[in-house]
């Protein structure tokens, strides 16, 4: 570091070039450098560098220059004041971006000046502002756009870090994203891209090189979920677009190969794509020509809906970071299943196959497969992935108070009924057809009678508590059981409440208010647990 500091007072550009060689090996995976808070060394050592790239007279040690500042930008400190005006622009010229030095051809100091360009866009918010408005961003697209009009798509890691730059560039900017997306047509040609990313993916032999495909891929869609986040258009042309995109994720979930990161972008990108827009995501089996494919419904091709489903119950196998694991995944189910009703039945067979004898001797919470992983979320304490989770059940059971307290049990279910105003049983008008779908199996309907609606699973039939017991004894044992209701009342440990008209729970002034809508309420379960 001592030997990089000097460069300051080195004239032979030559030795120059051989220092900051030296830098880059010898820090190659260094974040931090403290050696430069040291007066004005770090102003001074940037300043140096920077001086050098503007002399064309040195531009053979440009590269060099390019790779040191590239490595000194992943330390934040004073980054806003040492990429000026000035030090951008050169960056950007050097990248092939500026409007009076457009590159549509990579090579290696234009891959380095990109990689410089993304480390300051992320570590500076006064460049996530400046950037745009430099006008790189629309040679950027042309870029991309020269990218697709070639014959053959071939890896190339400069497209890969202008994609890169896009996807930071959005990430930050609002503006940018609306421009990108109204006055360029960004989105376009990321789809056009992506359309031939998905070919070259499924052809590719080499895992590297697929590999790398892949990587390329994750950038456009991260890029495309940027642009489209905030979009309220709703112009035909753009539904068009939305319809081709996920036509082109068809394709992308039904490669083989695809990663766990690549199907992880195509869900987050499915979460801001208008739910009208979802048909291509399940064509019909004549329009593909599809043989031999088992994930057929009504000559629809579920093959992509069933990848989806793979990957809920990947993400459910793995409930740390719950909110980010699992939310997206769950939003495109709900979704779907609310987009389609063919959908929604071929989901619900997956996800709630009809109940046989084996499946109630157990809690609804405690089946292995994706229902049981579900139902205890139920009553996670966090609350978004609760909600969620609670409606894409309850829209799989046709919003049916009784086909959900039949599935996860109504103490599961209890939350969302209060939420909604259902505790009360009543079962509201839905849009939903009225034909079943399902009939309970003869090993269903041989439990059924004693399986308790609350817990969602058979219990053996217990002797009656009061059975031998006078009326005394009864009378005695239930103001026994008052008494301590009412002191945990008394000492704010519980709220006893009962179900007003509405639905939902209402606080009780005494707790013998909650014998009034005993006989109402015990009534309105047993028949929604019997309904179907």
């Amino acid at each position: 570091m001592e030997d990089f500091v000097n460069i300051t007072t080195k004239t032979d550009w030559t030795e120059v070039g051989k220092c900051l060689e030296r830098f880059c090996n010898d820090c190659a995976t260094k974040m931090k450098f403290e050696e430069l808070d040291k007066g004005d060394m770090r102003s001074t050592v940037w300043g140096e560098v920077f001086r050098r790239l503007f002399d064309e007279s040195q531009c053979e040690i440009h590269l060099k220059c390019l790779q040191t500042l590239r490595i000194l930008s992943r330390d934040k400190t004073d980054i806003n004041q040492l990429i000026m005006d000035d030090r951008l622009s050169i960056i950007i010229y050097k990248a092939g971006l500026s409007t009076d030095h457009l590159k549509l051809s990579y090579d290696i100091v234009i891959v380095e000046a990109l990689k410089l360009l993304c480390n300051a866009i992320y570590q500076s918010d006064v460049i996530q502002i400046q950037l745009p408005k430099t006008g790189c961003l629309k040679n950027l697209v042309k870029r991309i756009e020269n990218e697709n009009s070639k014959s053959e798509f071939t890896y190339n890691i400069g497209l890969l870090f202008d994609l890169r730059l896009m996807f930071l560039a959005t990430a930050y900017n609002s503006a940018c994203r609306n421009a990108l997306r109204e006055e360029v047509r960004a989105d376009s040609e990321l789809i056009k891209t992506l359309d031939k990313l998905s070919n070259e993916i499924k052809s590719e032999k080499l895992d590297e090189l697929r590999e790398n495909l892949i990587e390329i891929a994750c950038e456009v869609l991260k890029a495309l979920f940027n642009i489209y986040i905030d979009s309220n258009d709703s112009t035909d042309d753009l539904k068009s677009q939305h319809k081709k995109l996920v036509e082109v994720l068809y394709r992308l979930l039904l490669i083989e190969s695809g990663t766990d990161d690549l199907h992880s972008h195509i869900v987050n990108l499915l979460t801001v794509i208008p739910p009208s827009c979802f048909d291509p995501i399940i064509p019909s089996l004549n329009a593909i020509k599809k043989i031999g494919c088992h994930d057929i419904h009504e000559n629809m091709d579920m093959t992509a809906v069933h990848k989806l489903l793979l990957f809920l119950n990947k993400r459910l196998n793995r409930p740390h970071v719950l909110t980010d694991n699992i939310s997206p995944i769950v939003t495109v189910l709900l979704k779907l299943t609310k987009s389609q009703r063919l959908i929604r039945k071929w989901v619900r067979q997956q996800v709630l196959p009809t109940l046989k004898g084996q499946d109630v001797m157990h809690r609804p919470e405690e089946d292995p497969h994706v229902r049981g992983k579900l139902c205890k979320l139920l009553t996670s304490p966090i609350t978004e992935i609760r909600d969620l989770v609670a409606e894409f059940l309850f829209v799989l059971c046709k919003e049916n108070v009784g086909r959900m307290i039949k599935y996860t049990g109504y103490g599961n279910a209890a939350g969302m009924f209060a939420n909604k105003g259902l505790l009360g049983g009543v079962q509201r008008e839905t849009e939903y057809s009225s034909e079943s779908g399902e009939s309970d199996t003869e090993e269903y309907a041989k439990y059924k009678e004693n399986i308790n609606p609350v817990t969602g699973c058979y219990e053996k039939v217990k002797p009656q508590p009061f059975e031998g017991m006078t009326e005394e004894q009864m009378e005695h044992e239930v103001m026994n059981l008052v008494n301590l209701v009412s002191q945990l009342a008394d000492n704010k440990i519980i709220q006893p409440c009962t179900i007003g008209e509405d639905g939902k729970p209402r606080p009780v002034q005494h707790v013998l208010e909650l014998q009034e809508g005993l006989p109402r309420n015990q009534k309105s379960l047993k028949n929604d647990s019997d309904s179907d």
